[in-house]
C-alpha cells in the first residue's frame, strides 16, 4: 500500500493543496522558505500518535479565526488484502476499493473519517486500522557517527551514542560485550562485523570502492576506524563532512527499516545529502532507487543534483504565492523551465560540459527580422523598376 494523493487544508504555511505522489519516489524541490518542510510535516502529522495540535493551523487562514484544526485527507492505493478486510468492516462499499481516501481533522482517535463521495463516515477503532495502513517516518536530525565509543555508552539508554549502537546492529552486534573480548571470539566478532559494514556500504557508495571500515578495542573503548586506497585508518571525524553524513543516514534507514519489523513504512526525508559532493548525492539518489523497490520515499531538496531526470514525472515543484504553499506537478515542462526559474539555475551557471558537447544559438527572431529586412528591400527595388 502507498499513498497516491494529500489534501492538506491550513497547515503551516499550505492554505489549500493537492498533491500528487509517484508510488515510489517523489521529489519536493524548490527554493528555500517554500514550504517543502511543511509538506512532509502534514504527512507525519496524519499519524494517529503525531502532536497534532492549533499550533499547526495556518495563521492566515479562515480555520484560525474559527479555532479549528488544519485538515488533511490522504488517499492509499494497491491495497493489501489485510486492509482491504478491515475497510469492509467500516463500509461495505470498499470490498472491492482500489483507493481509499482517510481524513484526519484533530488529535483523537474519532477523528478519523473516509472520504467517500463526498460523505464522512467515521471510523469505530483507527488504532486498529492503522496497524495496516503505512507509518509516515520523518528524518530530519540524523544521529552522526562518532570515532569512538565506550561500552557503558553502548549499553547505556542514551541517545547520544544511537548511532553507533545502530551502526553495530547492522554487523550483527546485539551483545556489545562480545567484541570487546580480548580473545579469538570477540576479534573475530570485529572483523566480521566490520566486514559486513564494508560490504553493504561499498553497494551504494561508488566514489571509492577500496573504502573499509574496522573496530578496534582499546580497554573499554571501541574505535571505529575507516580507511581507503591510501591504506591509512582514519577516525570518521577526519573525513569530509558528506561522507560522515552519507554513513550515518545509510546506518540511521537501515536501522529503523529493522525496528519497525513491517514493510510498508512511508518514508519522508529533509534535505538528503545537503553536505555531500555532486556525485555523492547521485550516490544518494541511485540508494534511494535501490531502497524504493521496497519502500515509498518523499524527499525535500533543493538540490538539482538531487533529480532523477530519468523519471521527471516524479518531481514536484514547490512554491509560495499569496495563496501560500502551492505544488505544480510538471516542473519537467519546457525544458525544466518552471524548475530553472524557480530556483535560479540558468545555463551560465553551469561550467561543466562534456568534452565532445557542441554548444548552440539559434537566432530565430533575428532571423525572421532579417528576411523581412530583405523582403522590404527587394519590394521596393522592384517598385523602382
Amino acid at each position: 500500500m502507498h499513498i497516491s494523493s494529500v489534501s492538506v487544508k491550513a497547515f503551516r504555511s499550505i492554505m489549500d493543496m493537492e498533491i500528487h505522489l509517484d508510488s515510489q519516489v517523489s521529489v519536493l524541490i524548490g527554493p528555500n522558505e517554500s514550504g517543502k518542510t511543511n509538506i512532509l510535516k502534514a504527512i507525519e502529522a496524519f499519524n494517529p500518535d503525531s502532536n497534532f495540535t492549533k499550533d499547526l493551523t495556518c495563521q492566515y487562514s479562515t480555520y484560525f479565526d474559527e479555532g479549528k484544526f488544519p485538515e488533511i485527507i490522504v488517499e492509499f492505493t494497491n491495497i493489501e488484502p489485510r486492509a482491504k478486510a478491515e475497510f469492509a468492516k467500516i463500509h461495505p462499499g470498499l470490498k472491492d476499493a482500489k483507493t481509499v481516501k482517510i481524513k484526519k481533522t484533530g488529535p483523537s482517535p474519532s477523528d478519523y473519517f473516509i472520504v467517500m463521495q463526498e460523505k464522512e463516515i467515521p471510523i469505530p477503532d483507527s488504532y486498529k486500522l492503522f496497524k495496516y495502513i503505512p507509518r509516515n517516518l520523518y528524518f530530519d536530525n540524523i544521529p552522526m557517527i562518532k570515532s569512538m565509543v565506550r561500552l557503558q555508552e553502548l549499553e547505556s539508554s542514551d541517545d547520544r551514542f544511537r548511532g553507533e549502537r545502530d551502526m553495530l546492529n547492522i554487523g550483527g552486534i546485539m551483545e556489545y560485550h562480545e567484541i570487546f573480548e580480548d580473545s579469538i571470539r570477540g576479534r573475530r566478532r570485529r572483523e566480521e562485523a566490520a566486514r559486513f559494514l564494508t560490504d553493504q556500504v561499498r553497494e551504494v557508495w561508488t566514489q571509492d570502492p577500496s573504502l573499509e571500515f574496522k573496530f578496534n578495542v582499546n580497554g573499554d573503548v571501541l574505535h571505529i576506524d575507516i580507511s581507503d586506497e591510501t591504506t591509512v585508518f582514519d577516525s570518521t571525524e577526519t573525513r569530509s563532512l558528506g561522507f560522515w553524513w552519507f554513513i550515518s543516514f545509510y546506518v540511521n534507514f537501515m536501522t529503523q527499516t529493522v525496528k519497525e519489523k513491517r514493510e510498508n513504512n512511508i518514508y519522508l526525508i529533509e534535505e538528503p545529502g545537503i553536505h555531500l559532493h555532486p556525485s555523492g548525492q547521485k550516490d544518494l539518489v541511485r540508494l534511494f532507487e535501490i531502497l524504493s523497490q521496497k519502500f515509498q520515499i518523499i524527499y525535500a531538496t533543493h538540490s538539482p543534483f538531487m533529480i532523477n531526470r530519468t523519471y521527471p514525472q516524479r518531481v514536484r515543484l514547490v512554491s509560495k504565492t499569496r495563496k501560500g504553499t502551492e505544488v505544480d506537478n510538471e516542473a519537467f515542462r519546457d525544458n525544466w523551465k518552471p524548475l530553472r526559474n524557480s530556483i535560479g539555475l540558468m545555463i551560465g551557471d553551469l561550467f561543466f560540459f562534456g568534452d565532445s558537447g557542441i554548444l548552440l544559438e539559434v537566432p530565430t527572431k533575428k532571423i525572421a527580422f532579417m528576411e523581412k529586412m530583405r523582403s522590404m528591400k527587394l519590394w521596393r527595388e522592384e517598385d523602382q523598376n
